[in-house]
């Protein structure tokens, strides 16, 4: 039987794969990895949106051994929340967002490439503005950012489901290091203030905890974001030193659909639930393969086509749905789209023949490496 789960670093063409699925085995059941995976669009949102089908859990045994600090992150981000925790965490995101102020991109840019001629694009852009235009838009110090934005790799840890004795201690080490840092900005935020009771207590502690999981958030998928949007613009027929901001908005909206960072997503059914015509049951296991639902014919026209100008490419799922749809998505597309904006405002850019390898992922697919040469207009 075929293995569905693979990394992304292994496979040249996953789209291939997705497609023949659609075609084929759109609910398929992988025994090796005791686990289902769903392609089509309309399961995919049906799952999303159902009560039925929640978070997994982080491996029990590896998160009891963090530290307290670790353990209060982990345990409070709304992206890992279920029912009924999940509204609570959720609404500290919520405000969070409300006071991100929006970043002056083009300078982030401009400070990120500096003088160089050539640069790899992962490393020195992706990898780092969209952390840099969290921070910014919260009003950290220029020290504090310096401070922090070295250990974004290492905080994304705190997502992995089983962690080795070494990844633990480098995610009590890399917590502990952040934490303080965003307790003491968040208390000096006007439209952030608690009081000092039990409830507010937990409240700040929820505001912190979110606060972690943007910076988090904003590692990996902004990187992978940023990535894909200038290799579909290299390798797409356009002329980007003319698109207009709406223009690079819809450009970001049919990458997302067309070439999203973020290929699958799990949950855990708490109950059974009839998908695509097959009875999956409670305690299963299930992959959503968001990449596929993003290119399924039944849904949009051409699929295998990159059209920005495509009507219905707004309801690609990248950014999931339901309860727990990413609350960055206005966000993201603005740094990615006003980023490629500025890029080709300001710098000639050539992509030079290579090949894009991809990090050793399952539910990501992200560019390790892209060589890019520039020259300012």
């Amino acid at each position: 039987m075929e293995n569905l789960l693979f990394l992304q670093s292994d496979v040249a063409e996953p789209f291939a794969v997705y497609a023949r699925h659609l075609l084929q085995r759109p609910v398929a059941w992988d025994p090796a990895n005791r686990i289902w995976a769903v392609y089509r669009h309309a399961d995919c949102m049906r799952l999303l949106q159902s009560e039925a089908a929640h978070i997994p859990a982080l491996n029990p045994g590896s998160e009891s051994r963090l530290g307290e600090t670790a353990r209060l992150v982990a345990g409070r981000l709304a992206r890992l929340a279920n029912p009924p925790s999940h509204v609570f965490f959720r609404r500290g995101l919520t405000r969070l967002f409300d006071q991100l102020q929006p970043a002056r991109i083009a300078d982030l840019l401009d400070e990120l490439v500096g003088d160089a001629r050539q640069l790899d694009w992962v490393e020195t852009v992706c990898a780092k503005l969209p952390m840099l235009a969290v921070m910014k838009g919260f009003g950290f110090s220029g020290e504090d950012i310096e401070r922090l934005l070295p250990l974004g790799a290492r905080l994304t840890q705190v997502m992995l489901p089983n962690k080795s004795p070494q990844q633990l201690a480098d995610v009590d080490a890399v917590i502990g290091a952040v934490y303080p840092f965003v307790d003491r900005h968040l208390r000096q935020c006007s439209g952030l203030q608690a009081g000092e009771g039990e409830g507010d207590a937990e409240a700040r502690a929820a505001l912190n905890a979110n606060l972690i999981g943007m910076l988090i958030q904003s590692v990996d998928a902004g990187r992978g974001l940023l990535a894909n949007v200038l290799l579909q613009a290299m390798h797409q027929p356009c002329e980007p030193s003319r698109m207009s901001s709406a223009e690079w908005r819809a450009w970001v909206t049919e990458t997302l659909r067309f070439d999203p960072p973020i290929h699958n997503t799990r949950r855990v059914l708490i109950e059974d639930i009839e998908i695509g015509g097959t009875w999956l049951r409670k305690g299963d296991a299930v992959l959503l393969v968001l990449a596929a639902a993003n290119r399924d014919p039944a849904v949009f026209e051409r699929p295998v086509e990159f059209d920005p100008g495509r009507v219905n490419n707004d309801v690609h799922l990248a950014f999931g749905a339901g309860m727990h749809h990413c609350a960055a998505k206005e966000f993201a597309q603005a740094m990615a789209a006003g980023a490629m904006s500025a890029l080709f405002a300001r710098y000639r850019v050539r992509l030079p023949a290579q090949e894009i390898a991809h990090a050793p992922l399952v539910n990501a697919r992200l560019a390790r490496r892209i060589l890019v040469e520039v020259e300012r207009v």
